[in-house]
């Protein structure tokens, strides 16, 4: 049964929970409808039982009142027919004494009667002609205690019925909360079958998303179409494995294998622009320019490659106190020249004294954030960067002013060789590498990096990272 129900579909897994719900609710309503119906019967028999006792009484009481009409018209009129009528009203009554009697607590009451009417109906047989008024109102007396048992006997069974309601609903009550507790745990159990593959497939997906992810070993079991789901993704990870280890491979071995040829054509760029091996025209000296130029700019993206490649190597960032005016400093200083041709000048807003980061990780965001806004902001117009803690947050500000970027891609910007449609001032071209490698810092220590609006600046990127406590005096 495990292997069918493991090999089922996931149609057939949802069919087969859903009929093992519907048991326990067909078995409660079949309960129900036999508890009902019990009760019902019980109703119907105890209303029935109490009409007769009702009627018996009624009729007792009628006869004894005619039993008394009959005797005293006898002791009056001393005819056969009057006679006869006395004695058929006393049978009557015996025989009524004999139906009721057996449902009575107190027999001897019925017995103490018998023997009244016994006694009357020896003396009309005798022919005696007074009859004792005692024995009359004892025989009346007799019948209202009578009565009143039988009064008595329909309100003990009323309460019996009560409780027989009482119990059957009690036991109701407990069979359905012993149902829908067993329809719980079948759903419960019905949804693990369902759930337990889907999460293991959602641990799937999310360890193939990791940069370094270890992919579950585990084989996973559950409704068919899952388990070939999941043999899909286990493919799927082998194979992105073996893309991103030669994505890895060409990244370092390209970026390597290209700085020695580079290195070589930048010194015979240099020693034709200096005109050492000779005097060049000035066609011939343009043309030199302008390879000087793509060298250039091809060295400043294999540089960005190698840092890119180093980057993804790093798997844990190494934590230090650092000075932040120091290491802004540091970085506005290799960024002076190339701030000083577009005239921009960093407004630095730092407010914290002490930073407890990566040296490498956070001066490789600032180098990239400067450069971005050296690169695309207006010529003549400040730099802002902040630095402060809000809450538990340290934030850092880069910002300048040129074309705002499109909310609708500022995401897509933190990915690698994306860019944006906005040109560089510069003579480089983009990679479209600067603002992904600031966002895998920032997320290699614990934050991340957005695109956000402020009130000063046309661009603004800021960078979230976790504060991590102040150093110790």
């Amino acid at each position: 049964m495990r292997f069918s129900i493991q090999t089922a579909s996931l149609r057939q897994l949802v069919l087969l929970s859903f009929f093992l719900a519907l048991i326990p609710v067909g078995v409660l309503l079949w309960q129900s409808n036999k508890s009902l119906s019990g009760v019902s019967s019980f109703a119907i028999t105890s209303a029935e039982r109490s009409v007769s006792y009702v009627r018996q009484s009624e009729s007792m009481q009628s006869v004894v009142i005619d039993i008394e009409r009959a005797v005293r018209q006898y002791g009056v009129v001393r005819t056969e027919a009057i006679r006869k009528v006395a004695l058929t009203h006393i049978e009557n009554q015996q025989q009524l004494l004999q139906q009721v009697c057996q449902d009575l607590p107190q027999l001897n009451l019925c017995a103490e009667q018998e023997a009244a009417l016994e006694m009357l109906r020896q003396r009309l047989s005798e022919e005696l002609i007074n009859t004792p008024e005692g024995l009359m109102q004892q025989i009346r007396q007799q019948q209202q205690r009578i009565t009143q048992q039988i009064w008595d006997l329909l309100e003990r069974q009323l309460s019996e019925q009560q409780q027989f309601v009482t119990h059957t609903q009690q036991q109701l009550a407990w069979q359905t909360f012993a149902l829908v507790l067993l329809t719980l745990l079948l759903v419960l159990w019905s949804s693990n079958r369902i759930t337990a593959p889907v999460k293991k497939l959602d641990r799937m997906i999310r360890a193939i998303g990791q940069p370094k992810h270890q992919f579950p070993d585990e084989k996973l079991r559950g409704p068919r179409e899952l388990t070939e789901l999941g043999e899909q993704l286990r493919w799927l990870s082998s194979r992105l494995q073996q893309l991103e280890a030669l994505r890895l491979i060409l990244l370092r071995h390209a970026s390597h294998e290209l700085k020695t040829p580079l290195s070589s054509i930048r010194e015979g760029c240099a020693l034709l622009t200096e005109q050492l091996v000779g005097p060049l025209t000035p066609q011939q000296l343009e043309v030199v320019t302008l390879l000087n130029g793509s060298a250039d700019r091809l060295s400043v993206l294999t540089e960005q490659l190698l840092d890119y490649n180093r980057l993804l190597q790093q798997a844990q960032p190494e934590w230090a106190w650092q000075t932040p005016q120091q290491l802004l400093q540091a970085c506005f200083n290799d960024h002076a020249l190339s701030l000083q041709q577009r005239q921009q000048q960093v407004k630095l807003d730092c407010q914290l004294n002490t930073l407890y980061t990566d040296a490498t990780l956070f001066r490789r965001i600032l180098d990239n954030l400067i450069n971005n806004a050296q690169a695309y902001g207006a010529e003549s117009s400040p730099v802002w960067v902040k630095l402060y803690r809000q809450d538990d947050m340290i934030l850092l500000e880069v910002a300048n002013n040129g074309a705002p970027i499109p909310v609708a891609l500022r995401e897509k910007l933190f990915e690698p060789f994306q860019r944006g449609t906005t040109p560089r001032f510069d003579s480089v071209q983009g990679s479209g590498l600067g603002l992904s490698i600031v966002a895998d810092c920032a997320r290699l220590l614990g934050g991340h990096a957005d695109i956000v609006d402020v009130v000063y600046a046309d661009v603004c990127i800021r960078v979230h990272l976790p504060f991590l406590g102040e150093k110790p005096l």
